[in-house]
This record gives C-alpha cells, sequence and structure tokens, in this order.
C-alpha cells in the first residue's frame, strides 16, 4: 500500500466588484454554506473563514490532486448565483482571487489572522 504524504496550506482571499461594502449576514451565511459544500466535495479542508461585506478570507489545505483555480471559480459563482437570487438583484465578485501558500508552522497564526477579522474591521461585519 503505498504512503501519501502532503502539507498544502493556503490563505485565499477575494472582494466583491469594485470593493463594495455590500454582503449581509444572510449572503454571508450563503457564501459560507457554499465554501463547505464545495470543500466537502474537493476534500478540501477549511481551517478558517471570515466573511466579511466586503472580501472574504479562508484558510484551506488542499490535496495534491486538487486544483485551487476550479475550487474558487465554483465557490464564487454559485455563491453569487445563490445571493442574486436570494435578492433578485445583481451580486457580483471581482474579478480573480488572491492566494499564498502557508507553511505547516504559520497555519494557527493565519487562522488567528482571519478569525480576529470582524474584530479588526467591526465596520465591515455584514448585517
Amino acid at each position: 500500500m503505498a504512503h501519501k504524504a502532503y502539507g498544502i496550506y493556503t490563505h485565499l482571499t477575494w472582494h466583491t466588484r469594485l470593493r463594495a461594502r455590500c454582503m449581509g449576514r444572510v449572503d454571508a451565511e450563503q457564501v459560507i454554506e457554499v465554501l463547505r459544500q464545495a470543500a466537502s466535495q474537493s476534500l478540501v479542508h477549511l481551517h478558517a473563514v471570515a466573511v466579511l461585506s466586503d472580501h472574504v478570507h479562508v484558510v484551506a489545505s488542499f490535496r495534491p490532486d486538487s486544483a485551487v483555480s476550479p475550487f474558487v471559480r465554483h465557490v464564487k459563482s454559485e455563491s453569487a448565483r445563490r445571493i442574486n437570487l436570494m435578492r433578485g438583484q445583481v451580486f457580483q465578485w471581482a474579478r480573480g482571487y488572491f492566494i499564498e501558500s502557508l507553511s505547516r508552522e504559520h497555519v494557527s497564526a493565519a487562522c488567528a489572522y482571519v478569525v480576529s477579522q470582524h474584530r479588526r474591521h467591526p465596520d465591515r461585519v455584514p448585517t
């Protein structure tokens, strides 16, 4: 039996179109639900998630056979579709995303940073 060891840790962020502070609490819940579903289907492990009114932070680990770009594309498109259906008006994400790789030693610090987002940006907490 083959043994595989890997540690592909990432910090991802993306934001709303024109960095508009337009996401409310219900929108944030949709983003989190889509993230969890996509992670479950793709075998991606979510370590920390923060959704603010204008951007999203995710610390996640990926398997070597997982691709980050299709994962983010799916989360952004499906969450926008759901938000648009709920609102009956246009919601858009900005193009692209930011990703940085993390060493195993930096995952806990990145998670703490992500978890602190609502405290760091109280004016951007979805309501």
